[in-house]
């Protein structure tokens, strides 16, 4: 599974590589340091949004991201940090107005290119017609 991915990463050196991962696997990647300062053209085409918590600020990230609602309510969101505070789990769940608690795909640094892949493919899966959003 294929499609195109946006990169929130402020590091300009950690996002070309993972730029590079992602699009040996087949993505169409655009990195951009942050969403708040600005809109991104074709965000309604994205596949996964990879959010990097360590270098944005996450939760005005997700705010932003969430007045999307896309693909049944939710745009798929992958975490990348050290660490993915259960604040930002609760956040995000708030926004999309969900009570169930599942899994919200994420990657915890340091990772292996195989995880941030595997997390990319289970945010997609999430959101195919007929799955159960994981938050």
């Amino acid at each position: 599974m294929t499609g195109r991915i946006l990169l929130v990463e402020a590091d300009v050196v950690l996002g070309a590589v993972l730029a590079e991962v992602l699009q040996h696997s087949g993505y169409e990647v655009i990195v951009v340091k942050t969403l708040v300062k600005g809109e991104i053209d074709g965000i309604h085409s994205m596949s996964v949004v990879i959010l990097d918590i360590d270098t944005t600020s996450a939760e005005k990230e997700l705010a932003w991201l969430n007045t999307f609602q896309l693909h049944d309510g939710s745009l798929p969101i992958v975490l990348m940090g050290l660490q993915v505070p259960q604040k930002l789990r609760d956040c995000r769940r708030f926004y999309l107005g969900r009570q169930q608690t599942s899994v919200l795909p994420s990657v915890r640094k340091p990772f292996r290119h195989e995880e941030l892949l595997a997390a990319v493919r289970q945010a997609q899966e999430s959101n195919l017609p007929g799955q159960a959003n994981r938050i």
